[in-house]
């Protein structure tokens, strides 16, 4: 089948997708199921029909409005399948196409064909779903549920195993996270250490960070609303910073105490030489390490911030996001997503600094979920510039670091 083809058919694949995010946006953050009841009028309770359902055609020949009770329905519907279409084309185009004789963005799916990476396009495209549903409900709530990064690792942990399986062993090469024995006994120390002090968490052996947050925070909002009403300067909605950051992060180093000393201990363990181990194990601990590695990077973002300003800095939830980036694309290609997204932030800032100065209004400032995901975007689409240019400065980072500790003696 011609490309073309396959470009039109994942387009339909993604408004079908958008239009379950629909459900995922509107019913996750409410804790409520994502398979029952069946998609609903939210006004009259009225079940529609699968042709009700079409993703962007049902709204417009509906005219937006509910069949049974007439009520509106929200443009919000017909613009996440779109954009979801829009987005899952784009990257099937950025993957395979060769458009008048210039070259694909990731040569590497293009040389390999779908027939033998069709697996990876899956995995990239579920996470290009769900970092969409996370930007939105995160630009919306200032919340991420973790069950939405779950996922995105519990896929990239079966089906890039899989993948290997099925194609041949250059398939992993720059399409899949891969790791040499060492990083793999690292990732799996790591993991256990993980697993060690969510039971000591549990156990409350270790004590649960931030437990009083949301004491805290009605307090906050019934002051700042008895503030308003006595025309004090100040809103309900006035956003909050948790008083006591610095003692609590100290408690989520504790934490981090276990899966530190795991990856150290397994890395020191791990095999140096060559040994004959299976590609797909070799895959799984990449997937494990650039998990780590995601979540690494943002948690000591968070706690250096908190311990620095004294505020809450960054969210948990940003944590499982990055991490969640990492599994699929690998440690090597996450450190660049999180050196990428503050210029996302920047940009934002930029806007909503213009935009309040034109329109004389006040913004709500944007969670960072939204840039981490527009940073992965990035080095998913770019990833051959932007790994060439970094590749120099990797391949020294261990002769410019003894360097330094040379200086420092």
């Amino acid at each position: 089948m011609p490309n073309w083809f396959w470009l039109i058919s994942v387009a339909i694949y993604g408004g079908c997708i958008g239009s379950f995010l629909n459900v995922v946006i509107y019913r996750l953050p409410e804790g409520k199921s994502l398979v029952s009841p069946g998609s609903r009028c939210p006004s009259c309770g009225h079940e529609l029909a699968w042709y009700d359902n079409v993703p962007v055609l049902a709204w417009l020949w509906l005219r937006g409005k509910c069949r049974s009770c007439k009520a509106p329905i929200s443009i919000q519907y017909p613009i996440v399948e779109a954009l979801t279409a829009l987005m899952f084309m784009g990257l099937f185009w950025a993957y395979y196409m060769q458009p008048f004789g210039v070259s694909p963005l990731r040569p590497q799916f293009f040389h390999q064909g779908l027939s033998q990476t069709w697996p990876v396009l899956i995995v990239h495209l579920v996470l290009l779903a769900g970092l969409f549903a996370a930007t939105v409900i995160d630009a919306k709530l200032f919340i991420i549920p973790r069950s939405i990064p779950w996922t995105l690792t519990l896929v990239a942990a079966i089906i890039l195993p899989l993948a290997v399986w099925y194609g041949s062993t250059p398939l992993v090469i720059g399409l899949i996270p891969i790791s040499p024995p060492k990083g793999t006994c690292g990732a799996a120390g790591g993991l256990i250490g993980v697993g060690l002090s969510l039971i000591l968490l549990k156990l409350m052996i270790l004590p649960l960070s931030f437990a009083d947050y949301e004491k805290l925070y009605e307090a906050h909002a019934a002051e700042q609303g008895a503030n308003a009403k006595s025309g004090e300067d100040s809103k309900p909605e006035d956003w909050f910073h948790y008083p006591h950051a610095r003692r609590e992060v100290i408690k989520e180093m504790a934490f981090l105490a276990l899966p530190i000393a795991g990856m150290m201990i397994g890395i020191w363990l791990g095999p140096s030489g060559a040994v004959n181990w299976p590609w797909w194990l070799l895959v799984l601990g990449g997937v494990g390490f650039g998990y780590l590695v995601g979540a690494g990077l943002v948690w000591m973002t968070r706690i250096l911030g908190s311990l620095a300003f004294g505020k809450e800095a960054m969210g948990l939830g940003d944590v499982h996001l990055l991490a969640a980036i990492g599994a699929v694309l690998g440690p090597a290609e996450t450190v660049p997503v999180f050196f990428i997204a503050p210029f996302f932030g920047l940009a934002a800032a930029m806007l909503m600094f213009g935009l309040s100065a034109v329109l004389k209004k006040r913004f709500q400032p944007i969670p960072y979920g939204p840039y981490l995901a527009g940073a992965a975007v990035v080095v998913m689409v770019w990833r051959q510039p932007i790994m060439g240019f970094l590749r120099p400065l990797m391949e020294n980072f261990d002769t410019l670091f003894l360097v330094y500790l040379k200086g420092l003696g």
